[in-house]
C-alpha cells in the first residue's frame, strides 16, 4: 500500500559558486545568457593543462569577506573547498534572513576536501628533500585536509550548534546532503539545516580523470551523438532548509519545497553505472513516491549528464525507463559549471529552484546531435516552462551512488 508523502521541507536560502561566477545573480546571467564555464586550468602548471576546466576565476580570497564571523585566526585555516563552502553558504543564509544560527546545523557533501593544500605542501616538501634543505616545513596547512574541517569553520564562522556531518558518497554526496538534511528536520533532530556541498580543483582529481580517459579536449557535451567526456570543475552550491511551521513563523519568503528523496546504489562496478540504470531508476522512483507524485507530475529534469559515455547512456535509459520516451524536458548543466564532483548535486539543486521560480529550463550547451540509446526531449536553447510545478534533480556517483532530489513550487 502506498505511504502518504511526507511533509515536505521549504527551501528559504540559496548560494551558489563556481565557474560562472559568485552569487545568484552570475549564475542567472550566464544561464540566461548561455555562458559557458568553460577554460584553461591555470591554478598550477599542467602539462595537460590545454584540457578544459570549469575553475572558478575571481578572487576567493577577497570573497570570503563576505562571510560573517569569518576572523583573521579562521580565514588562515580554509582550503580552497572550505573557502567556496563559506561564501555558498553566506549568500544563502543572507537570502533566507536568519540573523541567529545556534539552532541550525550543517551536512555538507565532499570529495577533493583540502587536498589542493595538501598536494601543494608534498610537492615542497619533495623539493627540499631534493635539493638537500634541511629547513623544516611548517605542516599546519595540513590540518584543513580534512572534510571535518568545511564543517568546523563554518560552525565557528556562523555559531552553528546544530548536528553536523560531511558526506562523501563521490558525485551525489551533496543531493545526499540535502535529502538527508530534510529528513533530519522531519525527525526533529534541527531547526534549520544548512545543506549542499562544496569541491575543489586539485591535481589528484584532474589528472586521476584524465588518467582514466574520459576527459573532452572541448569540453563536455551532454546527451550529444559524439560526446568525448566530461569537464571537471569547482564550486559549491548551499541550500538553507527549515520545517514549514518554522518558515511560516518567521514569515519569511518559501523560494520552493524539497519534497522528494531517494537514494539507492548500484553495487555493480566501481567506476561505471549499472548498463541497465537500476540504481537509478529506483533513487528517481523514491523520490517521486517521498512526494507523492507521478511520473507525469515531473516538468523538468536537471540531469546528471557528465557527458562520458556511460554515464549519458545509462541515465537517457534511466529516464526513458521512469518516464517514457520523450516524456519530460531534460538538460544538463555541466557546460556551465564542469562537473563539480561531490558539490554537483548542491549547485544543481540551486539551478533547480532557479528553473521552478523563473519558469524557464536551462538549456543543454555542447548539443549537436542527440545521443541514440533513447529519446529524450532534450532541451537544446532555453525554453520557457510556464506551467512548471515540480522539477527531478539527478546526481550519480562512482561505485553507483545514485540521488535524486524532488523540488516543488512553493504556492
Amino acid at each position: 500500500m502506498p505511504q502518504p508523502p511526507l511533509q515536505p521541507v521549504a527551501i528559504t536560502g540559496l548560494g551558489v559558486i563556481g565557474a560562472c561566477g559568485r552569487g545568484l545573480a552570475a549564475m542567472e546571467r550566464a544561464l540566461r545568457e548561455g555562458r559557458e564555464g568553460v577554460g584553461r586550468l591555470d591554478l598550477w602548471p599542467s602539462t595537460i593543462g590545454d584540457l578544459p576546466v570549469g575553475q572558478y576565476r575571481s578572487d576567493l580570497d577577497a570573497d570570503l569577506d563576505s562571510v560573517p564571523g569569518l576572523t583573521p585566526h579562521l580565514r588562515k585555516r580554509l582550503s580552497r573547498s572550505d573557502a567556496l563552502a563559506l561564501v555558498a553558504a553566506a549568500e544563502a543564509v543572507e537570502q533566507a534572513g536568519l540573523s541567529s544560527l545556534q539552532a541550525t546545523g550543517a551536512y555538507v557533501g565532499q570529495s577533493v576536501c583540502g587536498t589542493l593544500t595538501s598536494e601543494a605542501l608534498y610537492i615542497e616538501a619533495r623539493n627540499r628533500a631534493k635539493a638537500g634543505n634541511p629547513e623544516k616545513l611548517d605542516l599546519r596547512g595540513a590540518f584543513v585536509h580534512e572534510g571535518a574541517n568545511t564543517l568546523d569553520r563554518m560552525a565557528e564562522a556562523f555559531g552553528l550548534r546544530g548536528p553536523t556531518l560531511s558526506f562523501m558518497t563521490a558525485c551525489s554526496s551533496a543531493a545526499n546532503a540535502i535529502g538527508l538534511a530534510a529528513d533530519a528536520i522531519r525527525a526533529g533532530r534541527a531547526e534549520v539545516m544548512l545543506a549542499g556541498g562544496a569541491d575543489s580543483l586539485s591535481r589528484i582529481a584532474f589528472n586521476g580523470f584524465c588518467s582514466l580517459k574520459v576527459v573532452s579536449p572541448d569540453g563536455p557535451r551532454p546527451f550529444d551523438r559524439e560526446r568525448q567526456g566530461m569537464m571537471v570543475g569547482e564550486g559549491a552550491g548551499m541550500l538553507v532548509l527549515e520545517s514549514a511551521a518554522r518558515a511560516k513563523a518567521r514569515g519569511v519568503k518559501v523560494l520552493a519545497w524539497l519534497s522528494g528523496y531517494g537514494h539507492s546504489c548500484d553495487a555493480h562496478h566501481l567506476t561505471a553505472p549499472h548498463p541497465e540504470g537500476k540504481g537509478a531508476i529506483a533513487a528517481m522512483r523514491e523520490a517521486l513516491e517521498m512526494a507523492g507524485l507521478q511520473p507525469s507530475d515531473i516538468g523538468y529534469i536537471n540531469a546528471h549528464g557528465t557527458a562520458t559515455l556511460d554515464n549519458d547512456r545509462t541515465e537517457a535509459r534511466a529516464i526513458s525507463g521512469v518516464f517514457g520516451d520523450g516524456a519530460v524536458p531534460v538538460s544538463s548543466t555541466k557546460r556551465f559549471f564542469g562537473h563539480t564532483l561531490a558539490a554537483a548535486g548542491g549547485i544543481e539543486a540551486v539551478v533547480s529552484v532557479w528553473a521552478l521560480r523563473h519558469k524557464l529550463l536551462p538549456a543543454n550547451l555542447g548539443l549537436r546531435a542527440p545521443l541514440e540509446d533513447a529519446k529524450l526531449d532534450l532541451v537544446a536553447e532555453n525554453r520557457g516552462a510556464p506551467g512548471l510545478r515540480h522539477v527531478l534533480s539527478n546526481s550519480f556517483g562512482f561505485g553507483g551512488n545514485n540521488a535524486a532530489l524532488v523540488f516543488t513550487e512553493a504556492e
